[in-house]
């Protein structure tokens, strides 16, 4: 897999699949990380290629034109962050949401070829986006293709997480789903000296230990109920203590990992630890502050933890100080596999 340059894309037509799945309120960008992420090989492309067409998607429309999920928000965004003269003159292109046309998913080898035919080289910026679609595992296979720059670097990183993590070595995992987190939780914890659990995820773990088959959302199939098991006998786990209502790990909780914190050497994050939108609920807060602190080489990931950093103020830091994946479930995907198709489609 080849990452983008100059010489490469000098005067040439690039079709830049880019992560523009962000939060829009009342048709105004809300949230920017992940468009914020992708500038430098946005700006590298505007400053050597001759034409520039971006596309992506915007939440689910299922095939549909949804006027609620436009890319018009985004494309006022880039203007405003002063892309407007390349919009205006049609140096730079956005395409409308990828996601109106069905063929898209569906992952028809016709619509890759009228996409294709726009460019004259394919770069993939859109690490979140890593299931397989026309945009992002079929154009490569139609067009000369290489990853953009926080792509390369994203791989990068998690690549010696997976690989090579420097000791001592801290796993945080928190949030929901637990059948996406479970194998990952498994990996980490033969290779980190500690994995830190918390959030929703605590509930979750539960279920499945107890295997509960009346849980709606999460079925509990046998299999996962034995590798459990065998996780729950791993003596460098440490499921976190909830407090009074269930929606927090409890503060001794906190005090008790600070230690192991405080001592990392690497330290990877994906979930919050608890219900962070309530202000009561200050866990995640704190570890949080205690990450950025620290002297550890620090990854984090996850939409609702890069929410939780926002709103506490510290998202700004964060990206200073840390390694801020774009992709929660695409880091939690690399970790389990060491690969994604959108990697395989760019080798």
């Amino acid at each position: 897999m080849q990452t983008v340059s100059a010489q490469i894309i000098a005067n040439k037509k690039v079709l830049l699949r880019y992560d523009i799945d962000v939060q829009i309120t009342a048709g105004k960008v809300t949230e920017d990380f992940k468009l914020s992420a992708g500038l430098p090989t946005l700006k590298l492309c505007l400053e050597n290629a001759s034409q520039v067409i971006l596309m992506g998607h915007l939440g689910r429309p299922e095939g549909r034109v949804v006027a609620e999920l436009s890319v018009e928000p985004v494309r006022q965004w880039f203007a405003s962050q002063g892309f407007s003269a390349d919009l205006q003159s049609g140096k730079f292109k956005i395409l409308e949401n990828l996601r109106f046309d069905p063929r898209e998913e569906a992952g028809d080898p016709g619509f890759a070829k009228e996409l294709a035919a726009m460019g004259e080289i394919y770069v993939n910026e859109a690490f979140g986006s890593y299931r397989p679609a026309v945009s992002t595992t079929v154009l490569p296979s139609l067009l000369p293709h290489y990853a953009g720059i926080n792509f390369a670097k994203e791989i990068a990183v998690l690549s010696e997480v997976k690989n090579n993590p420097k000791k001592p070595f801290v796993a945080i995992m928190g949030g929901a789903k637990v059948k996406e987190k479970l194998p990952v939780i498994e990996m980490l914890a033969q290779k980190a000296d500690a994995v830190l659990v918390g959030g929703k995820l605590v509930h979750e773990l539960r279920d499945y230990h107890e295997g509960d088959p009346s849980s709606p959302a999460l079925p509990v199939p046998q299999d996962d109920e034995v590798r459990l098991e065998s996780v729950r006998t791993l003596s460098n786990i440490f499921v976190g203590r909830l407090n009074e209502d269930g929606l927090d790990i409890a503060s001794e909780t906190v005090d008790a990992w600070s230690n192991l914190i405080s001592r990392a050497v690497m330290i990877i994050w994906n979930g919050p630890l608890g219900k962070f939108e309530e202000p009561k609920n200050d866990a995640t807060k704190k570890v949080a502050q205690m990450l950025l602190e620290s002297n550890a080489k620090v990854i984090i990931g996850g939409g609702d933890t890069v929410a939780a950093l926002g709103q506490y103020g510290l998202l700004q830091t964060a990206e200073e100080k840390t390694s801020v994946s774009v992709g929660g479930g695409a880091m939690l995907k690399f970790l389990t596999d060491g690969t994604l198709p959108t990697i395989e489609a760019l080798k």
